[in-house]
């Protein structure tokens, strides 16, 4: 669908051909841009969805929580295991709802959060 649009930053928008009338754009009387979008975001990125990372019970961690663990833990590759209720403190979320960074006796390692509980 063909429509124009002001480039001013008042975000203007027609159906014709025309001029930006919006008082304070910085494109104010200058000739509004063509635009094809399908999608009437205009080239603009939509902004990326906050993410929620929950523990087993649901509660809400956040970077810097101290967490327990619910689960013997064997650490893969090596004949480590961090058993249940170990604390581990000051945790970083990824990118990644059901992971969270952590560092246990000196490693650093990733964390499933189904196996965690904020302490």
């Amino acid at each position: 669908m063909t429509h124009y649009i002001c480039k001013g930053g008042c975000g203007g928008v027609l159906e014709e051909m025309g001029i930006c009338e919006t008082d304070g754009c910085a494109n104010q009387w200058q000739m509004m841009e063509e635009c094809n979008c399908g999608d009437g975001m205009h080239g603009k990125k939509e902004e990326a969805p906050i993410l929620v990372v929950k523990d087993s019970n649901g509660t809400v961690l956040k970077d810097g929580d101290d967490v327990v663990l619910i689960k013997d833990l064997p650490l893969r590759g090596s004949s480590t295991v961090y058993k249940r209720g170990t604390k581990v403190m000051n945790i970083k979320l990824t990118d990644n709802a059901d992971e969270v960074d952590c560092r246990l006796d000196g490693a650093a390692i990733v964390l499933r959060t189904e196996f965690l509980k904020k302490v």
